[in-house]
């Protein structure tokens, strides 16, 4: 049994590492598995671009449209094949593959910097194009690119990643992009370092799995196909005619490929001078399989990923707080694969949601839960929970003054065995600044949102924490439309060119705009973060805060202790978001199927009555390629159960430069 659901923890949790690089087997067996542990992939359809990129099967058949502009070049699929990125004269948009309208994530046509080419990196959460002669990253649902490579020279185009690892592959010409052979240069973000792989080679395309690149060579004037493995090794001519080949696609799961084709030459009975091949190919042959009936060019082979989805929650809110804790970490002395060893704990009173809202941005920091306890006392539960995750002489930070959480409880604390560490200024406001002091003395980010309303200070915390041990982000808060004297002492001791100050929500916003810092320049950058719903502004700050999370929490919006378990529960591996309990709402709905590239993992926290069972379906689906594409795992009081459902009932700060702001004193 414990093998077992070591296992399953590891699929959870695996799905947060998927960034970096998977060792996997060198070679695949026709119809054998490109799989990422934990994260297996079938073939799904074939994109081509026929007046818009129409969706077939390996036959070519069926005209299902995932877009219908005339423009529409260069489709490629996310890892889990929910969406598909293409570019629009110039721009790069995306769809998803359940229909719908398609979403720009960059226009570089003012700039000067067309893009093409695009594919999917690091497991879904950025996309990889060229543009004027360099390649460049932006991330998947959207924001700033950034040139990916700092050096090499020539021209660099037609960038191929795998699907889940930090390589990248592209074509390297001359500065003039015509002036010289091209060759082969494998990127490897991880360690850094540029390989040229094959000379005389162009177009490349990366395996799913990393490990081998289809690529295209002249030979007597034609265009052929050709395989190496990514070491270097095992270079094969794969087509031998007078056929120009072009746009190699592998089939997410077999030695199978999809190839675009130009004969030149009416073939016997009239048919396919040009169009789109399926090959089969062993270590002894390269065989043809069907050839579409009819036009289409540059294909693209959907791959087919189940994502995950789990519910954790207890018996009420506090047990369901419970469950969160248990979720997440490790009991002492064992090694549960997937569980993280705790090296604090957060006290919040469970009646006093004011003194809740930066514990997340604590815990991250610390390592550790964020509990509920009475006000007078540490109730049974969390005795337990506080001796299960935690060595003797452990920290446990109390939020708050003796009125909000009595001395008896730091009594019982240091009876347990651990040391309590009381955090308390005069109100809510000034316990924030304490907090954030107790993170760190030097933020290199400070989150600003109210402190009377907790949608989205606990978002705003989730983010915080969301760096970890290292990290060095707090939240601060504003009582309304102004800052308290303490707040704003606390900010005023900050340079805004070193630290990024972000209000989050509109209320946030005016009080740093209205308020004058004597200290500061006249002239500082902010980022403010905002929407029109609480759900609103909480994706807004996940886009902003993690571009491409690859795992989100989801919270009853009208339950501020179900979002301190969500937020301190998931902190370190995405954002919080809010929904409503019958219906997933229509703002998260709509980030959940933008963010669909790279979310692999959704969260959900607390029961039916939190989160109703169809608003979790439609999560599932939302990040999904289709109904059937995602497995449901419940966890009840926190524990995964001896078998799991296998279908339902069921790189922080990226955002910086697209936020900027400037206020004038």
């Amino acid at each position: 049994m414990r093998s077992s659901r070591s296992a399953r923890f590891t699929a959870r949790r695996g799905l947060v590492a998927l960034t970096a690089a998977t060792a996997l087997a060198a070679a695949l067996a026709p119809a054998a598995s490109a799989d990422v542990p934990g994260w297996t992939a079938t073939d799904g359809a074939i994109a081509v671009v026929n007046d818009g990129i129409t969706l077939v099967d390996t036959e070519g058949a069926g005209d299902t449209y995932a877009t219908r502009g005339s423009d529409d070049e260069s489709p490629a699929w996310a890892p889990d094949g929910s969406r598909i990125v293409f570019e629009q004269a110039g721009t790069l948009r995306t769809v998803s593959v359940a229909g719908g309208t398609s979403t720009k994530v960059y226009d570089g046509t003012e700039s000067g910097r067309s893009a093409s080419h695009p594919t999917y990196w690091a497991s879904g959460s950025r996309i990889v194009f060229a543009a004027a002669k360099k390649l460049y990253s932006v991330p998947s649902g959207g924001g700033g690119a950034t040139a990916l490579l700092s050096s090499g020279g020539g021209c660099d185009t037609h960038p191929s990643a795998a699907a889940v690892d930090s390589v990248v592959v592209f074509q390297r010409n001359g500065s003039a992009c015509a002036t010289k052979t091209p060759s082969i240069v494998l990127y490897d973000a991880a360690a850094g370092t540029q390989t040229t792989l094959v000379t005389d080679a162009a177009a490349p395309a990366l395996s799913p799995d990393g490990t081998k690149l289809a690529f295209i060579r002249s030979v007597d004037g034609h265009n052929q196909l050709f395989s190496i493995n990514t070491d270097g090794t095992g270079e094969r001519r794969l087509s031998e005619d007078t056929a120009d080949y072009d746009s190699p696609s592998w089939a997410p799961a077999s030695d199978r490929m999809v190839v675009h084709f130009d004969r030149g030459v009416t073939e016997t009975g009239g048919c396919c001078t040009t169009g789109n091949a399926v090959l089969t190919i062993t270590a002894d042959a390269v065989t043809r399989g069907a050839v579409f009936p009819y036009g289409g060019r540059s294909p693209a082979w959907q791959p087919l990923r189940k994502n995950g989805v789990g519910r954790v929650w207890g018996a009420d809110v506090y047990g369901s707080n419970i469950a969160a804790s248990r979720w997440t970490w490790n009991t002492v002395g064992q090694s549960e694969a997937g569980l993280k060893n705790a090296s604090a704990a957060v006290l919040v009173s469970k009646d006093s949601q004011a003194y809740a809202l930066t514990a997340a941005a604590l815990a991250g920091k610390k390592g550790g839960p964020v509990l509920l306890t009475s006000a007078t006392s540490v109730t049974s539960a969390v005795q337990t929970e506080l001796k299960r995750i935690l060595k003797p002489g452990a920290p446990v930070y109390l939020l708050g003054g003796s009125s909000i959480l009595s001395n008896s409880v730091s009594t019982k604390v240091t009876a347990l065995g651990f040391q309590p560490k009381r955090l308390a200024g005069t109100s809510r406001y000034s316990t924030s600044v304490a907090v954030a002091k107790s993170i760190t003395g030097a933020p290199t980010d400070v989150f600003l949102s109210t402190g009377t309303d907790y949608h989205s200070a606990l978002a705003a915390a989730s983010a915080a924490g969301a760096l970890g041990k290292s990290g060095k982000a707090v939240v601060v808060l504003n009582e309304g439309n102004r800052l308290t004297a303490s707040v704003k002492s606390y900010l005023g001791g900050l340079d805004p060119r070193d630290t990024h100050i972000i209000p989050v929500g509109g209320s946030a916003k005016y009080a740093l705009t209205h308020t004058t810092f004597s200290t500061w320049p006249s002239t500082y950058s902010y980022y403010p973060v905002t929407g029109s719903t609480h759900e609103a502004t909480a994706a807004a700050l996940a886009k902003f805060w993690w571009g491409g999370p690859r795992n989100a929490a989801l919270a009853y919006v009208d339950s501020w202790r179900g979002g301190v378990s969500a937020a301190a529960a998931m902190n370190v591996y995405g954002p919080l978001l809010w929904t409503k309990a019958d219906a997933l709402s229509t703002d998260t709905k709509a980030y959940l199927v933008k963010g669909a590239a790279s979310l692999n993992y959704l969260a959900v926290f607390g029961g039916t009555g939190s989160v109703s069972t169809a608003a979790l379906n439609s999560a599932g689906a939302a990040i999904s390629a289709s109904a059937g594409q995602w497995g449901y795992t419940p966890f009840y009081n926190g524990l995964e159960p001896v078998t799991s459902s296998t279908s339902a009932p069921l790189v922080a700060g990226s955002g910086l430069t697209a936020l900027r702001t400037t206020a004038t004193r």
